[in-house]
């Protein structure tokens, strides 16, 4: 018992940790304009226009990152947090709630960070920035609200179906608006 009582804190652990690292095989001396507007739409500005899309793809291979970045995000949200909210593990009294709150904390941290670098890469591609940018946002700053739920232990499972939705959009407007095929590859958080 006390072997598990410690490996789920070194685990979380991990997976913050892990959640802080950058998108990896980003260009470090992206010029300050662009920079820039990706901070304006991480304030939450409502809408992609057009002249805050690239004419042209700024870095190599985006969608299939984004493909890649966005299947993490979505996996992890799939199965720890969507499947155990369907098998009723959230609620008051359930066997192993404490263990499932925590795997999904971890796991919406995990999505969020994910998506975040997938955001990165849709800036990077006019097709997906002017078909993805909006819902890209609404569902990363979705995981992250989520995210903080799981932490504070105060969760409104009503919240679980409305990101289920807004996910579900994303991967659809990817595909049908993007012609980005997103795969879900969840983490293996153990146990």
């Amino acid at each position: 018992m006390f072997r598990r009582v410690l490996v789920l804190p070194v685990l979380l652990l991990a997976l913050v940790a892990a959640s802080g690292c950058g998108g990896g095989g980003e260009k470090a001396h992206e010029d300050g304009a662009h920079a820039a507007a990706g901070r304006g739409a991480a304030a939450g500005s409502p809408a992609a226009s057009p002249s805050s899309c690239p004419t042209e793809a700024t870095k190599h291979f985006a969608k299939t990152r984004f493909a890649a970045d966005a299947g993490l995000a979505i996996g992890a949200f799939h199965r720890y947090i969507w499947k155990p909210y369907q098998a009723g593990s959230f609620k008051q009294g359930a066997d192993g709630r404490t263990k499932a709150f925590a795997k999904a904390g971890a796991a919406g941290l995990f999505a969020a960070n994910r998506l975040n670098a997938a955001r990165k890469l849709i800036g990077a591609d006019p097709k997906l920035c002017n078909a993805l940018k909006v819902p890209a946002e609404k569902v990363a700053a979705m995981f992250s609200a989520l995210a903080g739920r799981f932490k504070s232990g105060r969760l409104d499972q009503s919240q679980i179906g409305s990101v289920n939705s807004a996910v579900d959009g994303l991967k659809s407007d990817a595909q049908s608006r993007a012609g980005a095929t997103i795969q879900e590859k969840a983490p293996n958080l153990g146990g």
